[in-house]
């Protein structure tokens, strides 16, 4: 055979092999160009699988977020009502809980959860508020070694003082102090800055509320017997040294050194929980 034909057909050996390959490579495009067409289809129905499963959990959501304002405002008023003021370390349900359980008269039961929470919390939530207010720490300590010595007829009316302090240090207003012809804590004016935000407006709700504690003697009852911040301090009231009273001002002082931070001013209006 001639050098020129061993050329000649080596050189049509590597164009077959040359066009085996381009048939392969399109074939293979083919493939990829149906099994992406196929993915996207696939991945299309399962979005829209996903989005109709979630949709009902999306609303509920919704719903949930749309109600918790009110809903907190509700129970909060509820627990202040009786006395009490909800431990922010508790977890949110708790809450509910405890408004359905008042809500239905069972007060002894509530109470006794309460006063088990913050008896096995006291260490915790001096702590808390002497790491927030330490130039407070002398008084705070003072207040919660007098509780440990059921010295209460001393431990709440420092702790009471001490809730005053805090909220006209953080806020520059009272708590236990009117508003001139509204009947309402001084500590209104400081939720009224944040009205836009419905949540945290609700957690403050107590701060913008006449409750037992702080009412005033013309907004108290024949028959009033609960804790009383001025029946206290000026005297009127002779038995309220008592383990649940005492822990009743743990848990205000506790609930206001959580809710104002005293990081934030009042003009931006932020609050930290």
């Amino acid at each position: 055979m001639k050098e020129n034909d061993k050329c000649d057909e080596s050189l049509s050996e590597f164009f077959r092999h040359l066009q085996l390959a381009r048939e392969q490579l399109n074939n293979n495009h083919q493939a990829i160009r149906k099994a992406r067409a196929f993915i996207i289809e696939q991945l299309k129905k399962l979005s829209f699988s996903i989005e109709k499963s979630i949709r009902p959990l999306i609303l509920g959501l919704q719903r949930i977020f749309k109600e918790l304002p009110p809903r907190t405002k509700e129970a909060l008023i509820l627990l202040g009502k009786h006395g009490w003021y909800f431990d922010l370390q508790m977890p949110l349900p708790s809450l509910w809980d405890l408004k359905d359980l008042l809500a239905n008269g069972n007060i002894e039961e509530v109470e006794n959860i309460l006063i088990k929470h913050f008896e096995d919390q006291i260490d915790i939530i001096e702590k808390s508020i002497i790491d927030k207010f330490p130039e407070r720490k002398k008084i705070i300590t003072a207040a919660f070694n007098a509780h440990r010595r059921q010295e209460y007829e001393l431990s709440i009316p420092v702790l009471f003082a001490q809730t005053d302090g805090i909220c006209k240090e953080v806020v520059d207003q009272y708590l236990f102090m009117k508003i001139r012809g509204r009947r309402i804590p001084q500590t209104a004016f400081y939720v009224e800055q944040i009205a836009a935000n419905k949540i945290m407006m609700a957690f403050l709700s107590p701060l913008a509320q006449t409750l037992p504690v702080n009412a005033a003697e013309n907004e108290r009852d024949e028959g009033f017997d609960e804790l009383n911040r001025h029946m206290v301090l000026h005297g009127q009231s002779l038995d309220y040294g008592n383990k649940k009273n005492s822990l009743k001002a743990i848990s205000l002082i506790n609930y206001v050194s959580h809710v104002l931070d005293k990081k934030h001013s009042l003009n931006k209006g932020e609050v930290s929980f």
